[in-house]
């Protein structure tokens, strides 16, 4: 709201208003939107000049689909002005009421009238194209009546021809005109019938919202009115932008904005937030949580018979409740005609989506979003971060080797779960998703193969045999030797990944073999079982072998799956 020497209260009320109270009618457009992730609160402002005594100030043309609960209203005035409560109504329209929706279809309306035209010229044309025809048909008659007769003019006949000839010429191009014409005319209606469907509005209705107030003077009132939308959104999308030389990496957020109001945002003060206002803020409630043993006679009415009358009884999985001293206590009495007790349904409350965090993103200078649904991208800031390079490389699945950047948030925003567009030294190579990181997270983003390194994978040893002499058992044994090199000019960290077999059995032992596997390795890696990693720096033209050998022992008798 601006700032003034006077801020206004705000009433639920109002003194009764003067037997001449007139209404003002306010010319407002959105100047601020605050974004959610599915819908908004716009606010509407306006300067208005008013009269002292008591009057409405009226909004007209307001989308028919905002939420009116959410209608507000504030002020400010160097005079003493007091509000009274809004109210809101419908309004029915001939036409459409959102602007560019009634701009689109009057074009429709006006392009359609010019090709009925067209096809009324053409039509003329044609007409007169085959008067032409009759006659020259006339003509040839004729000329052969004359031959017959040996009166033949020569002169006549041919400039007769001619004249036709020409003319019937004329009309085919005045016919072609008007074709390119109409399918010009055509194509302009598909365009704009195709953005009207984009806006998917159809409103011939709106909502009107009236004010009361009450001014000790006439003065210039600055008002804002706001309310919120739905068909409106964002969501994060971030560019990572590596410099491979100097190993630095750019991490640059943005905000994706959409709406389908019906009414474009020209000049708007924008605002993204992370509040989800749709799901609710309230904690579900704990019910009991019965129990019972599966017989039949839980899964019906319990029907005890008196002596006194007949009375239905109900198991406490149904809603009874147990009495000391008959068993069952009585729901209802209720002879057999009469009708069964209603029961107050019960409602759940909604959840929230709590992050821990509730964040807004104030965009820098104004903003245009159309209504058309069309996303507009919008810088929202940078994020700090500290960033080490290294190749990792999964020999089992693949030789290549993939420049990855492991990049810790720093500051004390948080990164929202996004699309990221990455970028190496420069071009686009691809996309990837963030998930939510709060400072101190460690991600790693991969930027692509580094084709600086060349990595061979050799299998020395896959064997299966036996051993044991009385209780024998099954082995299968497995060696591999990995070999990196390091085609770069400077050194370079490298990460080997590998997995080994993980047994769900107690029978199935698996045994990493010291003698055949290289030293320091990390098992479990983040308590992935059999996810093991190698970690070295290798200087430039450097190489290093990394070893890895297994064994698996089962029992003779049983098959084992997986390898």
């Amino acid at each position: 709201m601006r700032s003034s020497l006077f801020t206004l209260m705000v009433f639920t009320s109002l003194t009764p208003l003067s037997a001449y109270a007139k209404d003002i009618a306010v010319e407002s457009a959105v100047g601020a939107a605050i974004v959610y992730n599915d819908r908004a609160s716009l606010t509407r402002s306006a300067e208005v000049e008013i009269p002292a005594g008591s009057h409405n100030l009226v909004f007209k043309g307001l989308p028919l689909n905002m939420y009116t609960d959410s209608l507000r209203t504030e002020g400010s005035s160097v005079a003493n002005i007091t509000f009274g409560a809004l109210s809101h109504k419908r309004e029915s329209h001939e036409d459409y009421i959102v602007p560019r929706e009634k701009e689109l279809n009057d074009q429709i309306v006006i392009l359609e009238d010019k090709r009925k035209l067209l096809e009324i010229d053409s039509t003329s044309v044609s007409a007169g194209s085959n008067f032409m025809s009759n006659i020259g048909n006339n003509v040839l008659s004729r000329v052969n009546e004359d031959i017959a007769e040996i009166k033949l003019n020569p002169e006549s006949w041919v400039a007769a021809a001619d004249t036709i000839s020409a003319k019937m010429s004329n009309n085919r191009k005045i016919v072609h005109g008007i074709k390119v014409k109409t399918r010009d005319i055509d194509a302009k209606i598909s365009k704009l019938k195709n953005e009207l469907r984009g806006l998917r509005t159809g409103q011939k209705q709106s909502y009107s919202v009236t004010i009361p107030f009450e001014s000790d003077k006439p003065t210039t009132l600055n008002i804002d009115l706001s309310y919120q939308m739905p068909n409106v959104g964002w969501r994060p999308i971030y560019d990572a932008r590596l410099d491979v030389k100097s190993g630095e990496l750019e991490l640059v957020q943005y905000g994706s904005v959409w709406q389908r109001t019906g009414e474009d945002w020209n000049g708007v003060e924008l605002t993204l937030s992370t509040a989800q206002p749709s799901r609710g803020a309230g904690l579900p409630d704990l019910n009991p949580h019965w129990i019972s043993l599966n017989n039949y006679r839980a899964k019906k009415d319990i029907i005890i018979p008196l002596k006194t009358s007949n009375t239905r009884m109900r198991a406490p999985e149904f809603g009874g409740e147990k009495d000391e001293l008959s068993g069952w206590r009585l729901l209802q009495e209720e002879s057999a005609a009469s009708a069964p007790v209603a029961r107050k349904a019960s409602f759940r409350a909604a959840q929230i989506n709590n992050e821990g965090f509730v964040g807004e993103y104030k965009i820098v200078g104004l903003s245009d979003v159309k209504s058309d649904g069309t996303h507009a991208k919008l810088l929202v800031g940078a994020f700090e971060t500290e960033n080490a390079l290294q190749v990792q490389i999964k020999p089992q699945l693949s030789t290549e080797a993939y420049l990855v950047v492991k990049t810790k948030l720093k500051g004390d925003a948080p990164i929202l779960p996004g699309q990221v567009n990455l970028f190496r030294d420069g071009a686009y190579i691809g996309k990837a998703a963030l998930p939510m990181l709060r400072p101190d997270d460690v991600e790693e983003l991969a930027f692509g193969i580094d084709d600086n390194i060349r990595v061979k994978r050799k299998t020395l040893k896959n064997e299966t045999s036996e051993t044991g002499l009385i209780s024998k058992e099954s082995v299968i044994e497995r060696h591999f030797v990995t070999d990196i090199q390091n085609l770069h000019k400077e050194p370079i960290d490298i990460a080997v990944l590998e997995t080994i077999p993980v047994s769900q059995d107690k029978r199935l032992r698996v045994e990493i073999l010291a003698d055949k596997t290289t030293a320091g390795y990390e098992a479990d890696l983040h308590d992935a079982k059999g996810v093991t990693r190698w970690i070295k720096t290798l200087e430039p033209k450097g190489v290093a072998k990394i070893n890895l050998g297994w064994k698996v022992n089962w029992p003779k008798d049983e098959n084992i799956s997986g390898l």
